[in-house]
């Protein structure tokens, strides 16, 4: 999911995909990168290497990995990741709110990629419903 940031709410999704568990978000995230209207683009820790790439229309933004075997990261690299942490938190909230308004997590009874894709995007559809009509501050 790649949202807009709103000041005193959740964020605006502007891309929602659906990959296999297996596939790397890699692929969603170039197939969109030349539409997004971003400067900055706030990622998770997945993204890190995408600091390194040359070529795309805004700069990552990703907390820091700690290298294997170091005890802690430095201190700049705490502080950065703990600047972008926060900048993410509100996609984090979007995320548990998704979960908690729909239950979109289980899909248990679904037997069927069709049958997994009609409960993903039907859940998700009652969710954007559910937050485009209430009031910032029901959220």
């Amino acid at each position: 999911m790649v949202s807009d940031f709103q000041p005193g709410t959740l964020p605006s999704p502007r891309f929602i995909g659906l990959a296999p568990a297996g596939l790397h978000d890699d692929p969603a995230l170039e197939q969109v990168a030349h539409a997004l209207p971003y400067q900055e683009l706030y990622a998770d820790k997945a993204y890190e290497y995408l600091k390194r790439a040359h070529g795309l229309p805004f700069t990552v933004m990703a907390p820091v990995k700690k290298p294997k075997g170091q005890a802690h990261l430095d201190a700049t690299d705490a502080w950065l990741s703990r600047a972008v942490s926060r900048v993410r938190q509100p996609i984090e909230s979007l995320f548990n709110w998704i979960e908690e308004k729909t239950g979109i997590e289980m899909a248990s009874k679904a037997r069927s990629s069709q049958g997994l894709l009609v409960h993903v995007f039907g859940r998700l559809a009652a969710a954007m419903f559910v937050r485009n009509i209430a009031l910032p501050n029901q959220l």
